[in-house]
């Protein structure tokens, strides 16, 4: 079967997008390690707060805000968690050629990071939605499914 010089571009496209999503959860999944840095940063910041003779006392402010600290910096560790995962996962996938609606999703999602996502984001919808890649994720499952069957 011939391959038509438009279908050849897409392919290079889909594995250049996979490869950058990749990056982009690699950035994603790093976050989490720099979040007991940045911590430990606020920590020491807050410790040394200057006290006003009249004024409320800053460092029993931040201790009775503690719970609520605690809570900010788990949720964005679990969401760039989840971020990472499903941003790899989307790479994967658009560079196996499999589980197209997931790979819209995950496109979708990323354009959520401004601005780099974004820009991946459009691009990559604008590919996935081209006539033209539809069926290259439906011939690479087709070809899955013959060749683990054999």
């Amino acid at each position: 079967m011939q391959r038509s010089l438009e279908t050849e571009k897409i392919e290079k496209h889909l594995d250049v997008i996979g490869i950058l999503f990749m990056v982009m959860a690699g950035f994603s999944l790093l976050t989490v390690v720099f979040i007991p840095f940045h911590f430990m940063l606020f920590q020491s910041f807050t410790d040394h707060f200057p006290r006003q003779a009249n004024g409320p006392d800053p460092r029993r402010m931040i201790q009775d805000m503690q719970p609520f600290i605690y809570i900010v910096y788990a949720m964005i560790g679990l969401f760039s968690l989840f971020f990472g995962a499903i941003t790899l996962a989307a790479g994967i996938n658009i560079r196996r050629r499999r589980h197209f609606t997931f790979c819209v999703v995950g496109s979708a999602l990323i354009c959520t990071s401004f601005p780099l996502g974004t820009a991946l984001g459009i691009w990559s919808l604008l590919t996935l939605l081209n006539k033209q890649t539809r069926p290259l994720f439906e011939q690479r499952t087709a070809l899955g499914d013959a060749d683990f069957l054999d």
